[in-house]
Parts: C-alpha cells; structure tokens; sequence
C-alpha cells in the first residue's frame, strides 16, 4: 500500500479503539483523514502490539477486527514513541502533548483526558471524523 504521509503538516497519532473502529464500522479512516487535510499520521508501535494481543484474545469476533485494524494500520507510519510505564493511553497523552500532536480515539475516557490536557482530539461520531479543541 502507497504511503499516506508526505512528511507535511500535524500528526495524529492513532490509538487502538479508532483502529477497532474502522475495521468494525462501515467508516474509510484513510480517506476521512485526507479529507480533513491530514497527512502524517502515525500509529505507535504499541497500539500495533495492543491490537496483536487482542487478535489473540478469546474473543473471536474482536480478534477478527483486531488483525483487520492491524491491515488498516499498514497505511500509516509506524513509530516508536517514548515508553511509559502506565499504559499505552498514557505513552499516547505524553507523546502528543510533547511533540503537539492530535490524537484519534474513540475512547470516551481518553478523549476527557486528552481534552483536559488541551490536547485536539479526533472522535467517530455518526460515522464521520469530528475534531474537537483544535483551537
């Protein structure tokens, strides 16, 4: 698959339940964000490790959108970002925050975090991409 970034404008980080989303929901992710005028967009090595754990799980059904989400993610560049301790949201929070980065969840948890952080967040909603704090 040709490469989605083009090396211009902000980065979204994508996080595994956006990921499990657009393999589970009849939304184009790739195009949507094109659309939306993003270009560099970045899946960080843990969310592909969090998604191979989840293709193993017991759960047929999320393993099967697990490694379809794994494919999606293939569009994207793949990047290691600093490790933190707590979780994988965490290393996602502190790596946007750091490097001023929007994030892409459809975790309503992590999406209150990253707004109380003053971080711009992309949502699903209705099947579309909404951004929110993109001030």
């Amino acid at each position: 698959m040709a490469s989605f970034n083009d090396g211009h404008g902000p980065v979204v980080l994508l996080d595994t339940n956006i990921l499990i989303n657009a393999a589970s929901e009849p939304f184009d992710i790739v195009h949507q964000l094109r659309v939306m005028g993003f270009t560099r967009v970045a899946v960080p090595s843990s969310v592909l490790w969090e998604l191979e754990a989840i293709s193993q799980g017991r759960s047929r059904k999320l393993g099967r959108f697990a490694r379809l989400a794994i494919k999606i993610a293939s569009a994207f560049e793949h990047i290691d970002l600093s490790p933190v301790k707590a979780s994988v949201d965490e290393e996602i929070i502190a790596a946007a925050k750091e490097g001023g980065h929007t994030v892409a969840t459809s975790d309503a948890a992590m999406r209150r975090r990253l707004r109380a952080a003053g971080i711009a967040v992309l949502y699903l909603k209705d099947g579309r991409l909404i951004i929110e704090g993109d001030d």
